[in-house]
């Protein structure tokens, strides 16, 4: 028992506690077989000095030496793809830490979080207290730019109703979750006999005629498809686009706070879309009031 809890505590210590080493299994994890020379070139340390961090890494079975050329082993591969995982999930976490544990996860199913390192780099935004209804300007950018668009919403929101409707009038292919409670609303309201405008939980502000006629084109319109949520896991809203991942979650004391955790990189719009795809799994597909 011993010796296997040493040789953990040995194999922890060459990846986490020697910067050299841990960049040096990387760097042969995302580029392959390296020679001296092209490690020397890429970290810019005296070759003596990275003698001891390799024999440390040959000793334990993580590198190999051939001809010179040094390259990871099939455990090394692992142990290297493992520890790159590890380090990508305590980043986001660490340059994000606030967002994350402030509000409540637990509209993310847990097979999701454990991936939370594939976001990338990824930034939060708060919205300007004197616009809380105004969506957020790089995510409109990018919702315009885009090809097709998922939106998971969660509360009726007067903004992204009136975005959703503009960019399928632009043709883009749109996919829509609400939540039961949202569905129910927008239909009491659009069935309603009442002629006048909308209250203050109107998603737009004219005449009822006018939005029930909008309301049938989001239903109806080729380009967009709408779904209801049956599922447990409800975020507040989710926006994956070919362009950006966008996500805004209730804070641990379930009130609504707008801020977003945004990222634009292709890890994050893979995540995103199936995450998306795993709501849309849990929803019935509506296609009238």
């Amino acid at each position: 028992m011993s010796q296997v809890s040493g040789t953990s505590s040995s194999l922890l210590d060459a990846i986490f506690l020697s910067e050299k080493r841990k960049n040096l299994l990387l760097l042969l994890k995302e580029e392959g077989p390296k020679s001296s020379d092209e490690i020397k070139n890429v970290f810019d340390f005296p070759w003596k000095s990275m003698i001891p961090q390799i024999k440390k890494l040959v000793d334990l079975g993580l590198v190999i030496q051939t001809d010179g050329v040094y390259s990871l082993s099939e455990m090394g591969i692992v142990i290297a793809t493992n520890a790159q995982f590890l380090l990508n999930t305590l980043k986001i976490y660490e340059e994000n830490r606030d967002f994350w544990s402030e509000h409540d996860l637990s509209s993310i199913p847990f097979h999701f979080l454990t991936r939370i390192g594939e976001l990338g780099q990824c930034k939060v935004l708060k919205p300007d207290l004197s616009h809380i209804f105004k969506v957020q300007e790089d995510i409109v950018k990018c919702m315009l730019a885009s090809s097709r668009i998922m939106v998971f919403v969660s509360a009726i929101h007067p903004a992204y109703h009136l975005l959703c409707l503009e960019l399928i009038e632009m043709g883009i292919d749109v996919t829509i979750i609400l939540t039961e409670s949202v569905f129910e609303s927008i239909r009491d309201e659009c069935l309603s006999e009442s002629a006048t405008p909308f209250s203050d939980s109107s998603v737009l502000n004219m005449a009822l005629p006018e939005y029930k006629k909008k309301v049938q084109l989001l239903l109806n319109c080729e380009n967009s498809h709408f779904f209801v949520s049956e599922g447990e896991e409800k975020p507040m809203m989710l926006v994956v686009t070919d362009k950006v991942f966008a996500l805004s979650l209730l804070d641990k004391n379930e009130r609504i706070d707008r801020q977003y955790i945004v990222s634009f990189e292709p890890g994050a719009l893979k995540w995103g879309e199936e995450l998306f795809t795993y709501y849309k799994k849990n929803s019935r597909q509506v296609f009238s009031l």
